[in-house]
């Protein structure tokens, strides 16, 4: 899911490419390498006012069934904004004699439950718990299967219950006075609890299900949803019936149907249909918006090492959807997203339509068990989302535009006080946990990992995480044993001051010469504290691997050395000669504060030498 462009992409640039690289380059000078003003820490009063109270745990909720699988048949009043569903649900008991099965369910008003095989079972309601409860017709047992067919239909959820990404469950989008033109659409949204709004299920990531939609719409109507469209039905009535079916498990959640009025933008990859659903007035401003759709599912498929897995991948655009949503093989999005050649010049869509696609993979494919590890989908789309950029726009506008983007994000919300580890069960429901911490303070992780890593062991663990876990709920642990049993790596370490506790080391590095024995010695001392108002564990001193540029007359180099989790550090390095530029942290890649003063001749050379790297003709020759 994409909450904004802000919060999971750089903003729109409007100046030439070679400036914005000039200018990038200066940034980092003045905000990573040089001296990098501490964030500034709230007053006690400040913090006092803004405590938020520590939310209690969460954990996933019980069941006793395994969900199978889930057919929908729908059709549609316009009028009461409604949908008129038959739900056919197949399960097995996960405990021995089964007499009772508890789905949640919202907002319906159900007709009738029967067994698909057999006479009407007896249910209760109860819509102020979201509960429907149906009493089976005798006791079974882990090895039987039951499937039970449910007649409802929805009501409209007030406004409250759906204040999510574009609203919760099933949206029906109909002209107004205000607006008589607009496009009449039906759209869901599931994440992260909704879809129990308009169908009966255990609405939780941890239990899998394959599923099948049928529904029957008005011509010149249109149905999108999960996996491959099985058939489409002329009616003689003037309607049509679409069946579209999905074989590959999933979670709930991520289950859709959007009916609308839409012409597809086609493109393949690899024998697999890459389309994008759009108003049929905005068809060449789509081909415009989507013409790199194709190269970013085969460069995600390639990098990762697993082909894109679903028959194939839709994304449609709608109205009123407040961003982007990774539907299985049929994302959701915003119909802002559509621009002409002209705006195409100031700006893209890469970046909304990018994290979607990933999260095909980080989410879909394998998706967080319990929302407490929603950085395994969130983050991850967020950071494939900028190494798209890295393939596209190179290094150095991902260095700028997304690394530092992403830390920047983050130690505004710090600043803010809004605090709290990356994976943690204290949060107040889990609409909650959608935050900085899920984006781009995991996506800034991600690419500290990666750099520990290298590239070679990093590619290789995301494809063994990836194939170990194929269609499955996952936790933060599986990846980092994916990792370590990739590498033969421990990374208990980096999890433990990364993920699970808050916090970020604050450097204060001290440069000094030894002319006699030609050695550069720097004094590195870690000055971060505790934050007294927070329940959350907290790492103390960080151990953490980092990058060291030293450049003499002769010769520039780097080397890495290990932060040890110790207050202060020395680090002695043989040159030959009195250094000219010393970087710390080269890169840019660690989340931290750093102080490095210098002095205004070193700075000056080292602005000196960003221009000369540039060249004669490069973009900051004046």
């Amino acid at each position: 899911m994409s909450q904004s462009k802000s919060t999971t992409s750089a903003p729109l640039r409007f100046i030439p490419g070679k400036f914005i690289l000039c200018l990038a380059s200066l940034l980092i000078i003045a905000n990573v390498t040089l001296a990098q003003t501490p964030t500034p820490t709230p007053s006690p009063a400040a913090r006092r006012a803004s405590a938020r109270p520590f939310p209690p745990p969460q954990y996933i909720p019980p069941h006793d069934y395994d969900q199978r699988n889930i057919k929908l048949e729908f059709r549609f009043d316009w009028e009461k904004e409604q949908a008129i569903g038959i739900e056919t649900i197949t399960l097995a008991p996960t405990v021995k004699d089964l007499k009772r099965v508890d789905f949640d369910a919202a907002f319906m008003t159900v007709a009738s439950a029967k067994l698909a095989k057999g006479g009407p079972l007896k249910f209760d309601y109860d819509g102020t718990k979201e509960k429907l409860s149906i009493t089976l017709d005798r006791a079974y047992q882990p090895n039987e299967e039951i499937t039970i067919v449910i007649s409802y239909h929805t009501n409209k959820p007030p406004a409250e219950r759906t204040a999510l990404i574009g609203g919760g469950g099933l949206n029906f989008i109909l002209p107004r006075a205000d607006d008589p033109t607009r496009r009449k659409q039906v759209w869901s949204q599931g994440e992260a609890e909704a879809n129990h709004f308009w169908f009966a299920c255990f609405d939780h990531p941890n239990d899998f299900v394959t599923t099948e939609i049928v529904a029957t719409v008005e011509k010149p109507f249109s149905v999108i949803s999960n996996g491959k469209l099985i058939s489409t039905k002329e009616n003689s009535d003037g309607t049509r019936t679409f069946d579209w079916k999905i074989d590959v498990p999933h979670a709930t959640y991520l289950t859709s149907i959007v009916v609308g009025e839409f012409a597809p933008v086609v493109g393949e990859y690899a024998g697999i249909p890459v389309l994008t659903y759009v108003y049929p007035n905005e068809l060449e401003e789509g081909k415009v918006t989507a013409s790199r759709l194709p190269e970013m599912v085969k460069f995600f498929s390639e990098q990762t090492g697993v082909k894109y897995p679903y028959a194939k991948y839709a994304q449609t655009t709608v109205r009123d959807f407040g961003g982007g949503m990774e539907n299985i093989s049929a994302t959701t999005q915003t119909d802002n997203m559509i621009h002409d050649a002209r705006a195409e010049l100031d700006g893209t869509s890469d970046s909304l339509e990018s994290h979607e696609l990933a999260h095909q993979w980080f989410g879909d494919y394998v998706t967080c068990r319990n929302w407490s590890d929603i950085w395994l989908n969130e983050s991850f789309a967020t950071y494939f989302q900028a190494m798209w950029d890295e393939h596209h726009l190179g290094h150095d506008d991902f260095l700028y535009s997304d690394v530092k983007s992403n830390q920047e994000q983050y130690f505004t919300a710090w600043a803010r006080g809004l605090r709290r580890p990356i994976v943690t069960r204290h949060y107040a429901n889990p609409d909650a946990v959608f935050d900085t911490y899920a984006y781009p303070r995991g996506g800034a992780v991600l690419h500290m990992l990666r750099t520990y890593l290298g590239e070679d062991n990093w590619w290789r663990s995301i494809n063994h995480y990836l194939t170990k876990y194929a269609h499955q709920p996952v936790e933060t642990a599986q990846f980092r044993i994916a990792i370590e049993e990739t590498t033969g790596q421990p990374m208990d370490w980096f999890f433990d001051e990364w993920v699970y506790k808050m916090g970020h080391p604050v450097f204060r590095v001290i440069q000094d010469y030894d002319a006699q024995n030609k050695q550069l010695i720097l004094k590195v001392r870690q000055e971060q504290k505790p934050d007294p108002d927070s329940q959350y564990p907290q790492a103390g001193f960080f151990q953490t691997p980092v990058d060291i540029q030293i450049a003499t007359a002769a010769n520039t180099r780097v080397e890495r050395v290990q932060i040890e989790p110790k207050e202060e550090q020395t680090f002695k390095f043989t040159v030959d000669s009195e250094p000219l530029l010393v970087g710390f942290d080269y890169g840019g890649t660690l989340i931290k504060e750093l102080t490095f003063v210098k002095t205004t001749g070193q700075l000056l050379y080292q602005l000196g030498t960003i221009r000369t790297s540039w060249g004669a003709s490069g973009p900051c020759h004046n």
